[in-house]
């Protein structure tokens, strides 16, 4: 008798432990499927404007992909709105996402920034967010990136390899007091260092960064960090012809030139679109105003050093850089 009460005890602590599992498991797979499951009435509308196109290696791809990342995590239907290189068609893209009901609307570069400041007090029921830029009212807000520290490493590591002692830098727009990472990074690790900086003023003229880029290896600057995206390949082909050492922009680029990519300076910028989505479902929204990120947010990360590098000089680096 006592048996068969003990037996009863056991198989109900058993389906109880089963019913808990069952519900934990439940609640999981809701919390895993809710972006998926959200019905298309419930989810949020998102327009993403860029001024370039979207194709591979381009500024405008990123912006692609910072759709798919929020639509992927997040109950959102993101409209990307591409080629936007004049006020008119900027205003017209702003009219068509608001007629489709976007609450937020987000720029794909400071570019914007003029045309929002300006649009902002006209649809006070949308937030307007921009890559870079500046921001003036209330429902604005601008994430931009401090990729110091990374750019800092990137300047050590460029320091190795430089047998001239002469370094550049190819920006797509001034920012050299702004961005000082790199140069900081170089001058620390050899003040005998000469560095040289220029600037394309476009993110895509391959024309100009070559031309640059010749001007440089003239004056006998053997090592270029070079931070365009759509003309880095131009870049890192001519790199080949010359016998220089690159560092690359955006994603790691040494697929371009294993022998010539030193390393690459990868910024996430996907991974902004995910902080913005998860500051505006917190409880407080968008903040207004200005939203830092750096390598602690994952916009930042220095890629893997090419085979160029030895494990010694490896440990080096590392170590100037703990300095």
């Amino acid at each position: 008798m006592e048996q068969a009460k003990q037996s009863k005890i056991i198989i109900f602590i058993a389906v109880l432990f089963f019913f808990i599992l069952f519900a934990v498991i439940m609640l999981k797979a809701q919390g895993i499927l809710h972006n998926q499951g959200a019905e298309p009435d419930e989810k949020k509308h998102v327009a993403i404007l860029t001024s370039d196109v979207i194709v591979d290696q381009s500024w405008g791809s990123l912006a692609y992909k910072g759709k798919v990342e929020i639509e992927n995590e997040f109950p959102v239907i993101a409209k990307v709105y591409s080629q936007l290189d004049s006020k008119q068609k900027i205003q017209n893209a702003v009219q068509a996402a608001v007629e489709e009901k976007a609450e937020v609307i987000i720029g794909h570069g400071r570019e914007f920034s003029p045309f929002f400041n300006k649009l902002a007090t006209s649809y006070s029921d949308v937030h307007f967010v921009t890559i870079h830029g500046t921001a003036e009212h209330s429902n604005q807000t601008v994430y931009t990136f401090d990729q110091y520290q990374t750019e800092y490493e990137a300047g050590v590591a460029a320091s190795f390899k430089t047998s001239s002692n002469k370094v550049g830098l190819i920006d797509a727009f001034e920012a050299r007091e702004k961005n000082k990472g790199f140069e900081n990074g170089l001058m620390a690790a050899d003040q005998n260092i000469e560095f040289f900086y220029r600037v394309v003023n476009s993110r895509d003229d391959s024309k100009k960064a070559v031309e640059l880029m010749n001007e440089l290896v003239d004056q006998g600057v053997d090592v270029i960090y070079t931070k365009g995206n759509s003309y880095n390949r131009d870049i890192i082909s001519v790199a080949k012809e010359k016998g220089i050492y690159v560092i690359g922009y955006l994603d790691d680029q040494s697929y371009m030139g294993e022998s010539q990519v030193l390393t690459s300076v990868i910024n996430d910028v996907p991974q902004s679109y995910r902080s913005i989505m998860e500051d505006y479902f917190s409880e407080s929204g968008l903040p207004s105003g200005t939203v830092v990120l750096d390598e602690n947010d994952g916009v930042y990360r220095l890629a893997p050093f090419g085979p160029m590098y030895t494990e010694k000089e490896k440990s080096a680096i590392e170590d100037s850089i703990e300095e």
